[in-house]
């Protein structure tokens, strides 16, 4: 059996979101990183955590990260218009 990782989702002072590990120092880089223009947060108000988890969530079920062969599809990258 193997261990699973535990991450968190965390708004910085400087209102970016980042993942990283659960057990991270705060000093080391993230496993990722969103940051919503102006604009943007204007739009989402009060719900840009939840877009911001649901983007991180996303990432980690399509990645490695998830640890899960299934989670990983061999296809050719998208573009969104």
């Amino acid at each position: 059996m193997t261990e699973a990782a535990v991450f968190e989702i965390v708004e910085l002072e400087d209102g970016q979101f980042v993942l990283r590990a659960a057990d991270s120092d705060d000093r080391n880089e993230p496993l990722a990183s969103i940051r919503f223009s102006s604009q943007t947060l204007e739009l989402l108000r009060h719900h840009r955590f939840d877009v911001a988890r649901e983007m991180l969530d996303h990432l980690i079920s399509r990645s490695v990260l998830a640890d899960d062969d299934d989670a990983i599809e061999a296809h050719e990258p998208a573009a969104i218009h």
